[in-house]
C-alpha cells in the first residue's frame, strides 16, 4: 500500500491525461499543455526551488484561464510570461545558477517553437509536430527526475505520464486514421 501511495504523482498524471484526453486526442491542447510544462520547468529554475514548480503549474493554469476570459490569448500570454521570467533570471542570477536558468530558457524556447509550429500547421503535421513536442518533453521529465534538479520529482514523474500518454493518444489517433 504504502508504495501506491508513493506514486501518488503517477496518478495525478494518469488524471490529467485522462481528463484531458476525455474529448479524443487534441494536438493543439497537447501543444499548449507542452508549452505550460516548459515555462514551469523554466519558472521553477528561476525562483531557485524545486518545490515552486507546483506553485508555478498554479500560476501558468491560472494566467491561461483569465487570458482566455478577458479575450487575450492564452499561448502569447505564456510566451511572454516565458521571456519575463528568462530575462528576470538570467539578469539576477550568477554561476552555475545563470547557466541553470540559460538550459531552462532554451528549453522554454524549443518546446514553445515546436508547439507553436504544432498550432500552426496542417492537420497531419499538428499532430505529429504535437506528438514530437510531447514525446521530447518527456525525455526532459526524465532526465529532470534522474538529475533530481530544478522540478521536483513529484512534478517531473506526473509531467512524464501525461506527456507520454498524450504523445501516444497523438501517434495512435494519426495512425488509426490513415487510409487502410
Amino acid at each position: 500500500m504504502r508504495h501506491v501511495i508513493s506514486r501518488w504523482p503517477s496518478a495525478l498524471g494518469l488524471l490529467a491525461l485522462l481528463a484531458n484526453l476525455a474529448s479524443g486526442a487534441d494536438p493543439h491542447v497537447t501543444a499548449m499543455i507542452i508549452i505550460i510544462a516548459a515555462t514551469c520547468y523554466l519558472g521553477a529554475a528561476v525562483l531557485g526551488s524545486q518545490r515552486s514548480v507546483w506553485v508555478m503549474v498554479i500560476v501558468a493554469s491560472a494566467a491561461v484561464v483569465l487570458a482566455k476570459l478577458t479575450g487575450l490569448d492564452s499561448t502569447a500570454t505564456l510566451i511572454v510570461m516565458g521571456i519575463g521570467l528568462a530575462v528576470f533570471g538570467l539578469i539576477r542570477a550568477t554561476g552555475t545558477h545563470r547557466y541553470t536558468i540559460g538550459v531552462q530558457t532554451l528549453g522554454f524556447l524549443g518546446y514553445t517553437a515546436i508547439g507553436l509550429a504544432a498550432m500552426m500547421s496542417g492537420p497531419t503535421w499538428t499532430i505529429y509536430l504535437a506528438a514530437i513536442a510531447a514525446l521530447g518533453h518527456t525525455a526532459w521529465d526524465i532526465a529532470h527526475f534522474a538529475r533530481n534538479k530544478v522540478v521536483s520529482r513529484s512534478l517531473a514523474e506526473a509531467c512524464f505520464v501525461l506527456d507520454l500518454g498524450l504523445a501516444v493518444a497523438l501517434l495512435v489517433s494519426a495512425w488509426t486514421a490513415l487510409p487502410h
